[in-house]
C-alpha cells in the first residue's frame, strides 16, 4: 500500500544520502576560492621586504625555524587560540622560489590537514615601495556548520598579524639612526 507521503520520503532520502556522500569532497575546500589574502603597502624596496620575510622567522616567538638549507626554510610554528580545535602545531616548509615569491607547504600537524600559501612582492614607484600579498589556505578537517568561515575568519587575522610584522621590519630596515654616545658631565 502505497501512502501519500511516500514519494517525498525517498527524495529526502535520496537527498540526505547524496549529501552525506558529497560532504567529505565539499569540506575540503578549494584552494583558489577558500584561501585567505591581504595586501599591504610597504615603504621599502622589494629586497628589504624579501628579507623582512626571511627575518620574521627569528623573531615571532610562535616559530622556530628548524633548519635552511639552499632556498628552503623548515618551521615549526604552534598556533593558539584557534576556534573549535585550540591549538596545533605543525611543520612546513618555505621555499624562496623566486625574489618576487615565497611559497609554503605542510609538511606535518597534530591537527591540519592542509596549511600552505605564497607571499608576493611587487615593486612600486620604481622600486622604492612594495606591495606584498599574503594569501593563506588553512584546512582543519573540522566538519561544524560553517566551518569555512570560521576558519577563513581566524586565518585572515593571522595573516594581516604576518604583514603587519613584515611591513615593520622591512620599514625599519629603510631608517638610518645615527645614536651618538654623549659623555656624562658632572
Amino acid at each position: 500500500m502505497r501512502t501519500k507521503n511516500s514519494f517525498p520520503t525517498k527524495v529526502s532520502l535520496i537527498a540526505l544520502t547524496a549529501t552525506l556522500l558529497v560532504s567529505p569532497a565539499m569540506a575540503a575546500g578549494n584552494v583558489q576560492e577558500d584561501s585567505v589574502f591581504s595586501t599591504v603597502m610597504v615603504e621599502a624596496s622589494p629586497q628589504q621586504v624579501y628579507e623582512a620575510i626571511k627575518m620574521q622567522r627569528q623573531v615571532d616567538p610562535a616559530r622556530k625555524q628548524v633548519s635552511y638549507i639552499g632556498a628552503e626554510a623548515v618551521i615549526d610554528e604552534n598556533f593558539s587560540g584557534l576556534p573549535v580545535i585550540g591549538s596545533a602545531k605543525c611543520l612546513y616548509k618555505e621555499v624562496e622560489s623566486s625574489p618576487r615569491s615565497i611559497e609554503y607547504r605542510l609538511m606535518s600537524s597534530d591537527k591540519f590537514k592542509r596549511f600552505e600559501g605564497c607571499w608576493t612582492l611587487t615593486p612600486m614607484e620604481g622600486g622604492k615601495k612594495t606591495e606584498l600579498k599574503l594569501s593563506t589556505y588553512l584546512e582543519t578537517g573540522v566538519h561544524v556548520p560553517f566551518a569555512r568561515q570560521i576558519t577563513n575568519n581566524s586565518v585572515k587575522k593571522d595573516v594581516l598579524r604576518r604583514l603587519g610584522r613584515v611591513k615593520v621590519l622591512a620599514e625599519a630596515t629603510t631608517v638610518g639612526i645615527n645614536l651618538t654616545h654623549l659623555k656624562a658631565t658632572n
